[in-house]
Formats: structure tokens, C-alpha cells, sequence
């Protein structure tokens, strides 16, 4: 998909139709001639295009899928991918490939090759066999064509027994991909396209943080209404993360229904489709950009298109959809029977709304289903869940194995346990002068690595002098909360439904209502809070989502202070006329605690 949505494919399959013969290189580097690329008759109808220019391309896909599996690397031509040069037998095929390697001087041979092809014949010397087999498949084209094919070598792996997998996870997922798309008017031929996503690996993640059965990023998800937090992340959960897709589709559409009518065109699905998918890899807006420069015609997309990010990865895109949906409906012929996987069960279930954050091992206890069931029914939790190091956030929408009778007596028992608390499984650190990330993390007998995924540190551990990091311990976990008594000087948190912009005035702190067009934000300025404040009032970071709806705590107007020079504590409560005590206890302060110029305290409601 596109950068804005998703990066994968990831590792694009190539295309090719060749004229003469490939050959095959063993690890030792012996060639061995093999049969062509075979053509194929696509079923290409009213709702996609088969480009007589694309079916070369579309015919290679058919046999990467089907033909080639990961552990052969294809060498062909980047520009023309119907030009394949050879295989090379490779466990890791062109993957993790290091100069030296049989892909580094299988692709050395290549280019030293036809820089001797194209120089014999500039010279009207004669070739040997093997050069002659490489000059075959240039027939018709300039010998100039045989020298600059020498730069455009590249590796690309097979795909047939990762085809053969994924057929039996389709069956599992395809009804409620179905689903999804009829929830969007949407065809439903695009079921298929996760094929070329993910192979239906729902736990996939690519390199650049696309992640799941539609390899979706981060930021996409949070704007299709997906959770992408620290402790959940929908994109993992089959369901909603099709959903998802179905309504970026559902966008896609429309969007470039609506360019394509600015421009004076009228639209149909089969010439507006191939723009339509090329956009889950490229991004709607470049192929709005595309439309303007080349309208709806996919050829000429292929052929006259220039952009810097509009590369051999894109221009395939479509070609491996048509290909993989080839081969899915024609999945017999290519592999014979397919058995599905039962493991995978996407059925009847029941869902609680977890009305107090939990752990995992409690919910299991409770419920009396095991925790490897639950992960499987709850993919969307994170692993920190899983291994007890975060709750089960409160409203979170939990499933369990389907009972006629419910959860109810389940969830009653376990919300009359004493409440559960998260601690921090790191502390923070002030990075000094001449201070390295792994020597932070050695001074506290902590990893360097677990340090720098903590921060979100690049592969070399960059650090800033003067900034706060947070340093991995062991003592983060869950324990039982202790129980406090709320001293009556403390603020209370009211539930008012607030119906205006401003909140009540009888609190320290009251609850608003989130309206449309509302962000954390703005709602914190409207109250005279820092943003900050209200994310940690709320149990928020930046990255979370606030629907409309959504009650959140704020702060009465006048009822925080910036600290001024000269002042302290006790001094602050006095012009507020309420008790010191009332003040500290309102802050967490000890009588002895420091209070900073330009520092904001709370101001509790109760007069003296």
C-alpha cells in the first residue's frame, strides 16, 4: 500500500515472459537451461483491466507464486521484468544476501556477461553459447539496450510454498472479508489482495511498521478508527483490521472517482480499479497526481509516470494482484487439493466490556479459559499483556469463547477482587556529557538493546545531552493497588455530562464531554491546561485517540497557579485562602518538596 497506509508488498515478486530460454545456477554456479515462462488466459472483465502490456509481467507473477518458492532467487530486469536471466538455488533465496554470497556473484556474472555481449557485437565478433542464450532475449531491441540492461539486475525470491499456505488461511478469513467489503459497496474481487500483502499472515510486519493481514500502518489505522497503542493494536486482528481496508478502499474510490470527474472523464470500474489498488501501495493522493498527468489509462500510467517514489515496486502492484487472484481461483490446478486450517476460528463468540483494567492472568482465572486461548481470541492485545506487564486497558472489548449463557457471573466475581496497578518497568535518566546509550544501560545492569527499543532509539543509540531516557528494569509488573481513603481536602472528580463548552465550576476537576472536532489539545487549551496535563490527568499519550463521546477529566477555570519568583507553597495557599495541607495534598507535595518558578499547581475548590 501506499506510505501513507502501507509499504508491502514489502518484498514485490517480479513479473516476466520470456522469448528464449532461462537457465538455473546452483550453488557451484553450473547453468541449466529450463523451460520458459508459460501464458496464462486471465478472467479480466467489467471490473478489472488486463493491459495486453501487463500480461507479460502478469504471467511471471503466476509462476512465482506457483512455479518458485522462497528458496530460488530470480535475476531479471528491473525495467522489463519479463527479462529473467537465471535462478540461483538459496535457502534464503534473494533474502539477507552479503557480498561474496551466490546471489552477490551470480549478479557479478550476469553483468560481466552482457557487458561482453553487447561489446562482441559492437565488434561483430562471435558469442559463445551463453551469451548467445542472453542476446536471445533482446530480439528486436537495440544492442545499446544489451549495455544498460547490465545496471538493472535484480534479485527477487519465489513464492510457491508461502502461496500454498496462505490458501488455507483465505478459506478461514475470506468470509468475514466479505463482509467487510460488502459493508463498503465495495467488489468483491479485492479479497484476494492480501495474498500479495501478507500471504494471510495476520501476525506479519514489515520493515518499515506495516503490520498484519493488511500490512497497515500505524498512522493509517489510527485514521481508519483502528486502537495502535502501547497496549493494543487492531491492525493484528483480522476483523477490524478489514474493515479498515475495506473503508480505505471505500475512500480510495471515491476520491479518485472524483478526480477522475474533474478532469473531464467518465468512470468505470475497469479503468478506474487498477488506480484504485496501485493505490494501496502508492497512496491516493499520488494517484490523484497520476490521473491529472495520464487520466484513467493504466498503460500509459506505466510507460509516461515520473515521481521519485513511483518505482519497480508500484508498477508491479497491480500485476501481482491480478496474478494471485489467478492463481487463487485457480487453486486446484496449480496445487491440488487444499485443506483448510482449522486452527484458525474466526465463529461465534461473546464479548464483555472490561469495566476495570485487568490482567490477563486474572481474567483467565476468572473466566476459567486459559490465557492461550484468550490471545488467540484477542489478537489486537499486545504481548506486553500477555506477559503481565500491562492491564487489560479499561473498555476494552473483550472476547471469550461463546456460552449461551453469558460472561455476566464471570465478570461480577472478578470486578469484587481488589483492583489491580501497573508499575513502570523502567526509570529515567539524564543524559550527561560524554554518556553512550549501552553505557547508560551498563551503569544500571540493564540491556542496551531492551534500552534502545524502549526509546525508539535508531541501530547506533543516538542520545542528546540534556534529554531524559528511560532505562529497562525488572521491577516493572502488576501488583494489587493499595487502598486509599481520599482525604477531604483532595480534589473531586465529578461525572457531570457537560453540556456547553465550559465545565462546572463546583469542582477542582470535572468531566467534558468530547465533541466533534475536539483533540486533546485543544480541549486543554479551553481550559487553561497544558496538553501534557490533560494527557496524564487521562491515562493518555499523544499517540492515543479520543472519540466523540469519550468523557474526559479536566480542570476548573481558576483552578491552577503558576508559580511566580519568591513564592512558595504555603504562601500560594494563603492568596487562594485554603489550607497549606489542602494545597499539598491537591499536588502531592510534602511540606518539604520544592516548587519551581513556572511550575503550575492545582488549586483546590475548599475555602477556609
Amino acid at each position: 500500500m501506499s506510505k501513507t497506509f502501507i509499504l508491502p508488498i514489502r518484498k514485490i515478486l517480479y513479473s516476466a515472459m520470456i522469448v528464449g530460454s532461462c537457465f538455473v545456477v546452483n550453488t557451484a554456479a553450473q547453468a541449466k537451461a529450463v523451460d520458459p515462462v508459460a501464458s496464462y488466459t486471465l478472467d479480466c472483465n467489467d471490473t478489472f483491466s488486463c493491459p495486453d502490456s501487463l500480461l507479460p509481467r502478469v504471467a511471471f507473477w503466476v509462476e512465482v507464486f506457483s512455479r518458485w518458492d522462497t528458496s530460488t532467487a530470480i535475476f531479471h530486469d528491473k525495467d522489463n521484468p519479463h527479462r529473467v536471466y537465471s535462478t540461483v538455488k538459496r535457502k534464503e533465496g534473494c533474502r539477507r544476501s552479503r557480498k561474496g554470497d551466490s546471489v552477490y556473484r551470480e549478479r557479478r556474472r550476469l553483468k560481466k556477461s552482457l557487458l561482453s555481449v553487447n561489446s562482441k557485437l559492437a565488434k561483430g565478433r562471435s558469442l559463445s553459447k551463453s551469451e548467445q542464450r542472453l542476446k536471445d532475449l533482446f530480439i528486436g531491441e537495440p544492442i545499446s539496450n544489451i549495455k544498460s540492461a547490465a545496471d538493472r539486475i535484480r534479485c527477487q525470491s519465489g513464492n510457491k510454498d508461502r502461496m500454498k499456505t496462505a490458501l488455507s488461511h483465505f478459506m478461514s478469513y475470506r468470509p468475514v472479508i466479505l463482509d467487510a467489503l460488502k459493508s463498503q459497496n465495495i467488489t468483491s474481487e479485492l479479497q484476494y489482495l492480501p495474498f500479495v500483502e501478507s500471504a494471510f499472515n495476520p501476525n506479519a510486519v514489515s520493515h518499515v511498521g506495516a503490520a498484519g493481514l493488511w500490512q497497515i500502518m500505524p498512522s493509517t489505522g489510527r485514521t481508519l478508527g483502528l486502537t495502535v497503542n502501547n497496549k493494543v493494536d487492531e491492525r493484528f486482528d483480522p476483523t477490524s483490521a478489514s474493515y479498515a481496508a475495506a473503508l480505505y478502499f471505500r475512500n480510495s474510490v471515491d476520491n479518485l472517482s472524483e478526480t477522475a470527474f474533474e478532469n473531464g472523464l467518465t468512470v468505470v470500474n475497469k479503468e478506474l480499479n487498477p488506480f484504485v489498488i496501485t493505490s494501496y501501495n502508492y497512496g491516493v493522493r499520488g494517484m490523484e497526481r497520476a490521473i491529472n498527468q495520464v487520466n484513467l489509462d493504466y498503460e500509459r500510467l506505466l510507460r509516461e509516470y515520473k515521481s521519485p517514489s513511483f518505482q519497480t515496486a508500484v508498477k508491479n502492484f497491480y500485476a501481482s494482484f491480478l496474478a494471485a487472484r489467478h492463481v487463487a481461483k485457480n487453486a486446484e490446478k496449480f496445487f491440488g487439493h487444499i485443506e483448510q486450517d482449522t486452527s484458525i476460528n474466526l465463529g461465534s463468540h461473546n464479548i464483555v466490556n472490561v469495566k476495570r483494567a485487568t490482567s490477563a492472568k486474572r481474567f483467565a482465572a476468572q473466566t476459567g479459559v486459559k490465557v492461550e486461548s484468550l490471545k488467540k481470541l484477542n489478537p489486537a492485545l499486545k504481548s506486553v499483556i500477555w506477559k503481565h506487564k500491562a492491564l487489560i486497558p479499561k473498555g476494552y472489548q473483550m472476547k471469550l469463547p461463546y456460552r449461551e449463557a453469558g460472561w455476566s457471573t464471570q465478570m461480577a466475581s472478578l470486578y469484587q477482587l481488589p483492583a489491580e496497578r501497573e508499575e513502570p518497568g523502567f526509570l529515567w535518566h539524564r543524559v550527561r556529557s560524554g554518556q553512550t546509550a549501552c553505557g547508560i544501560a551498563e551503569r544500571y545492569n540493564a540491556s542496551c538493546r531492551a534500552l534502545r527499543k524502549l526509546n525508539n532509539l535508531d541501530r547506533k543509540g543516538t542520545i542528546f545531552v540534556g534529554k531524559k531516557i528511560k532505562v529497562p528494569t525488572r521491577s516493572g509488573g502488576i501488583s494489587l493497588a493499595k487502598s486509599k481513603k481520599i482525604p477531604a481536602s483532595a480534589p473531586v472528580v465529578s461525572d457531570l455530562q457537560v453540556s456547553s463548552s465550559a465545565p462546572s465550576k463546583t469542582n477542582a476537576m470535572t468531566r467534558y464531554k468530547v465533541k466533534s472536532g475536539d483533540t486533546s489539545c485543544s480541549i486543554a487549551r479551553r481550559f487553561g491546561m497544558k496538553c501534557r496535563e490533560l494527557l496524564a490527568l487521562n491515562g493518555l499519550n499523544r499517540s492515543s485517540i479520543i472519540r466523540v463521546g469519550q468523557r474526559l477529566t479536566v480542570t476548573a477555570e481558576n483552578s491552577w497557579h503558576t508559580v511566580r519568583r519568591g513564592q512558595t507553597a504555603c504562601g500560594i495557599a494563603e492568596s487562594y485562602r485554603v489550607r497549606c495541607s489542602q494545597l499539598l495534598d491537591a499536588n502531592r507535595l510534602k511540606r518539604n518538596s520544592t516548587i519551581r518558578v513556572g511550575q503550575r499547581l492545582r488549586i483546590p475548590t475548599q475555602r477556609y
